[in-house]
């Protein structure tokens, strides 16, 4: 759920659906960024999320070693 309202802070789509704002409608894709500041999230808050980022996913042990590094 949004609770900050960032022009730069960017919200992920949970799932997709159809939304009319402003007298026309919206059509929102899950996994779509959206800005958290867009008048959406406002309205149904409950349908966006954080948006992960690099540092979120789990480290990958790297396969091969780096030029100049041995591997024990």
């Amino acid at each position: 759920m949004a609770t900050r309202s960032s022009s730069t802070e960017m919200l992920l789509v949970l799932e997709s659906f159809v939304g009319g704002i402003d007298g026309g409608e919206r059509f929102f894709r899950a996994g779509e960024l959206i800005r958290a500041n867009d008048p959406a999230v406002k309205k149904w808050p409950e349908r966006f999320g954080p948006a992960s980022s690099p540092h979120d996913e789990p480290a990958v042990e790297q396969a091969t070693a780096a030029p100049g590094e041995q591997r024990g």
